[in-house]
């Protein structure tokens, strides 16, 4: 009586252990399939990383732009395909060159013609026999300055045309539709100070 009470515990424990195990495998493989199926479904929806060079595009993306016109000056107005505006950047970028280039050279000269001055050595000379030497320090520095300015405008051009591309991508996407609504009230804030609120909104 006592051995089959034993072998009927013995198969009782045999079989709890047997169904436990296909559980926790029939578990793991449901998890598991799972875990495959999520990974599958976050590729699919993923989208393929777009290439930050990528030229041709419908939509411009604005950072891109701003990229292209930091490299070469004119390239983000092209890649916006506003090819009207390489126009006035070549324009612009002629000019600050042009300008660079004469005040750097009339600054050297009058340099060199004021240190020939200045020098104890009497072989030096120099062709401003008209100028005295105040005369040619002046315009050495009005030169030098000129040449300042010149940097500060191209600096400001170079920055503008950045600016523009920038924005101007942005502003692609922007919607000029007729359903825009465009709004200005009065205003009075928490503060009691009455203003003009400008509400712009879709129909």
């Amino acid at each position: 009586m006592f051995l089959k009470q034993v072998k009927c515990c013995k198969t009782l424990i045999a079989t709890i252990l047997f169904i436990f195990l296909t559980t926790s495998v029939t578990a793991q493989q449901t998890d598991t399939d799972d875990d495959d199926e999520e990974v599958a479904a976050t590729t699919k929806l993923k989208p393929f990383p777009d290439s930050i060079f990528k030229f041709n595009v419908k939509v411009p993306v604005a950072k891109r732009a701003g990229l292209f016109s930091a490299l070469l000056p004119g390239l983000g107005q092209v890649y916006n395909k506003q090819y009207w505006k390489l126009g006035v950047v070549v324009a612009a970028t002629g000019a600050v060159t042009g300008f660079m280039i004469f005040n750097t050279k009339q600054y050297n000269k009058y340099q060199q013609a004021y240190l020939g001055r200045i020098d104890t050595d009497p072989a030096t000379t120099d062709t401003f026999t008209n100028y005295q030497t105040t005369d040619i320090d002046l315009l050495r520095k009005t030169y030098r300055k000129y040449v300042e300015y010149t940097v500060i405008s191209g600096t400001v051009c170079y920055l503008i045309n950045i600016l523009d591309a920038f924005t101007s991508a942005h502003l692609k996407t922007f919607d000029m539709s007729k359903n825009i609504s465009f709004k200005a009230s009065p205003y009075y804030d928490t503060r009691k100070q009455f203003g003009m609120k400008i509400t712009i909104a879709k129909k």
